[in-house]
């Protein structure tokens, strides 16, 4: 019997462990990604607008893929990272986020974005970091738009708190979903960072830190005029 009990502990451990380690791959792909994404998008610097909100920001966030499809009823999802700029311009460690919505309406067709969301104010910076944040309902808080592609939107507002830009690949027939939420990847953020940490620890108190992250925070400085 203490045979089992000590097998049966042995492979709950290693099946931990190797969950532990698929988060941790999966985290530094999305870090991977996302330098990937502000390289082409921000490094591209075919969109004045958006490099000129990046370069007074205070914070961005990253989606390297955000997939939306449906017939009738649409949906959204994509993993991303929220970065805090620091008053020496340097930037933070990354806390991992998933971005979602839904939407009922005509709408046809599947389409793959490159999201960049620019944060220009703090109260931006700190409506993200309340959990499960959601574009366009929090009081106070203008969120505006456009996009790189050719059926992108084109409306800015020039106040908003937070500047999201949309580089599309594909056909989607359709309004645009809104109401997207922002929720905290609790899982990623724990194996990355090897505690159990909160998005404000990170992005705002710098707790914590991984040299896996660093040509991510680097690409960024560097991006910046």
């Amino acid at each position: 019997m203490k045979r089992f009990l000590a097998l049966f502990l042995c492979v709950f451990t290693l099946m931990g462990a190797g969950k532990s380690y698929a988060a941790s791959q999966d985290a530094i792909q999305i870090l991977l990604e996302a330098e990937a994404t502000a390289r082409h998008v921000l490094g591209s610097k075919r969109y004045k607008e958006l490099n000129d909100a990046f370069n007074k920001a205070v914070g961005v966030v990253i989606v390297p893929r955000l997939l939306k499809g449906g017939f009738i009823v649409g949906g959204e999802y994509g993993n991303a990272v929220l970065l805090s700029k620091r008053p020496n311009g340097s930037w933070s460690y990354p806390a991992f986020y998933t971005l979602g919505g839904g939407s009922v309406g005509f709408q046809i067709g599947l389409k793959d974005s490159q999201m960049i969301y620019v944060i220009r104010t703090q109260a931006g910076l700190e409506a993200i970091l309340d959990d499960q944040f959601k574009a366009g309902a929090a009081a106070g808080i203008v969120v505006g738009s456009f996009g790189g592609s050719v059926d992108g939107s084109t409306t800015t507002s020039m106040g908003a708190d937070i500047l999201a830009f949309s580089l599309d690949r594909g056909l989607f027939g359709g309004g645009a979903v809104e109401g997207a939420v922002f929720a905290k990847r609790a899982d990623l953020n724990q194996n990355f960072y090897a505690q159990t940490v909160e998005p404000r620890q990170i992005v705002l108190e710098g707790v914590v830190s991984n040299p896996a992250a660093d040509s991510l925070r680097a690409t960024l400085s560097a991006l910046q005029e």
